[in-house]
């Protein structure tokens, strides 16, 4: 007699303990479907995908940048150019005055 009892007691707190955890992703998916819930769906989405193209862009910057030293140093012209002005002022280096 106590057995059916505790077996019944089990098969209760199961179907209870089921429908519990049925009620509360049927709200979870009731409340993001709701327009509220779609907007905030789309603002964390679009968050990251802001931040993707962002990532994006810097990484093309970074590696033009590397490429453009790579061809510098292939065509001879990896020497920067010279800040040292003559002691004239007039704007021109050493280096432009003598050619």
């Amino acid at each position: 007699m106590f057995t059916g009892t505790v077996r019944r007691l089990f098969w209760v707190s199961m179907g209870a303990t089921a429908g519990v955890l049925v009620f509360r992703k049927v709200t979870a998916t009731a409340k993001e479907l709701t327009p509220a819930g779609i907007a905030d769906r789309a603002a964390v989405s679009g968050g990251g995908l802001l931040d993707s193209v962002k990532e994006f862009f810097e990484d093309v910057r970074e590696r033009a940048h590397d490429r453009e030293e790579e061809l510098n140093v292939a065509l001879g012209i990896d020497v920067p150019p010279t800040t040292d002005r003559d002691p004239e002022g007039d704007g021109f280096s050493k280096k432009a005055r003598a050619i």
